[in-house]
């Protein structure tokens, strides 16, 4: 029994995780439309390299579609076009609390699947939403209105101080009437 194409297979294996970690942990998050293209086409590489036996021109395309993917990157790190063409830009579906319905249209994306991704995120009303847009990855990025803004520790921090400080005022406050009160003849 042969077992070469297990060897070749599990070749194939190791080598795509390695060319994976060189692209980087950002192609293995959020995937882009390109890094979903390549990942594809590794994926479809390995099956007709398993199936053809073709072990080494494999392991060369292999790692031309890495190589492409890091010299295309590169390039939209350096020319804001060519990222604008290939990867695109944040779109704003909604402002001061309401929905952009053309930029939905732009996007293919229902008012529906809309509020799903504000729910995932845990925001109960659209109106609480100051900014929100639909980043290259596909996920919702928002600012929320002033007051749908959570408290930072350092507001609580002052709430609390101030607090401290009025009811020391009033200490001292009740205090002086007391001794007032008390004084004869005043």
């Amino acid at each position: 029994m042969n077992i070469t194409f297990l060897v070749e297979a599990l070749g194939l294996l190791f080598t795509s995780t390695l060319l994976l970690r060189i692209a980087g942990k950002k192609s293995m998050a959020r995937m882009t439309n390109l890094e979903v293209v390549i990942i594809l086409a590794i994926g479809t590489t390995m099956g007709h390299a398993i199936k053809e036996h073709k072990f080494w021109q494999i392991i060369v395309i292999l790692c031309f579609f890495i190589i492409y993917l890091i010299i295309v990157q590169y390039l939209q790190m350096r020319f804001k076009k060519i990222q604008r063409y290939l990867t695109g830009n944040a779109t704003v579906v909604i402002r001061n609390g309401g929905i952009v319905e053309d930029n939905l249209k732009k996007l293919r994306m229902t008012t529906e699947q809309l509020e799903m991704k504000i729910r995932q995120k845990g925001i109960a009303y659209i109106s609480n939403i100051k900014t929100g847009t639909i980043e290259i990855d596909g996920g919702l990025g928002f600012e929320l209105m002033e007051h749908a803004q959570p408290l930072t520790r350092k507001e609580i921090i002052e709430i609390l101080n101030e607090n401290q400080n009025i009811q020391s005022t009033n200490v001292n406050t009740k205090t002086q009437e007391n001794l007032f009160n008390k004084v004869p003849g005043l």
